[in-house]
């Protein structure tokens, strides 16, 4: 073979190899834009559906309460219970604003009548009282002989209840010395209400004269031998007169 014809058949070779090389080039690059177009759309679409979502959530967010949640119709059993509640609240504050109000009808208390100290009250005895025959402390009943009047009003009419105290009662006897009973008043009934009295004390007896009590001792002697020597006897129905001590006062 010539040199020539060597050198055209290497050129063609080449030329052979060089369309079959190009022509593997061309199939290839349409693949890899397939590919990438692939690939593209794959890594894009996730890419779409947050959007998607974002938007979904935008409108929901955007959306009125009225289209957001439906409404609810009242329950009557809490409109009557709240109305109820609401009645009861008012009553309740009708009664305190009639309570802090003013009585228009109320009077004043009437102002109390004084029976002033040193008043004198006559009493009659509703029994028997005597120094040997009544104990120290013991109560005993009376009545009122005679009105208590004040400025002219009678306050405690005569026939009132009233009750008095056995202060001492003293029989006689050869050491006891002369006898003696001592008597005060304690209450008077006014208007159904028993009223607290404080009198002076009442002695009744004959007292022995003497310069010192070894004197009346040896006087009481004399008179106890000579038999001139009484008990005291208060008879029932018999008045005695007491002081107040201390003023009363009548509601």
């Amino acid at each position: 073979m010539s040199r020539k014809a060597m050198i055209l058949l290497v050129l063609s070779a080449g030329i052979l190899a060089a369309a079959l090389v190009f022509d593997g080039v061309s199939h290839r690059r349409p693949a890899n834009s397939g590919q990438t177009i692939s690939q593209t759309a794959v890594t894009t679409q996730p890419a779409s559906q947050p959007a998607e979502a974002s938007n979904l959530q935008t409108d929901a967010q955007t959306s009125t309460p009225s289209e957001a949640q439906p409404a609810v119709a009242p329950d009557p059993n809490t409109e009557a219970t709240e109305s109820g509640q609401n009645a009861a609240t008012d009553d309740a504050s009708q009664t305190q604003t009639d309570a802090d109000a003013p009585a228009a009808d109320a009077q004043p208390a009437p102002a109390p009548i004084v029976v002033p100290t040193g008043t004198m009250l006559t009493v009659r005895l509703g029994e028997d009282l005597g120094s040997s025959i009544s104990a120290t402390g013991q109560s005993f009943s009376a009545t009122l002989d005679q009105d208590i009047v004040v400025g002219g009003q009678t306050v405690i009419a005569a026939g009132a209840s009233v009750t008095g105290k056995v202060v001492s009662a003293r029989p006689a006897g050869e050491l006891a010395g002369e006898a003696n009973l001592q008597l005060k008043l304690t209450s008077v009934k006014v208007d159904d209400a028993k009223l607290r009295l404080a009198t002076s004390v009442r002695s009744f007896g004959p007292k022995i004269k003497g310069k010192n009590k070894v004197g009346k001792f040896m006087k009481g002697l004399v008179k106890r031998a000579s038999g001139n020597e009484r008990e005291v006897l208060l008879a029932q129905q018999s008045t005695y007169t007491f002081t107040l001590q201390q003023h009363l006062e009548i509601q």
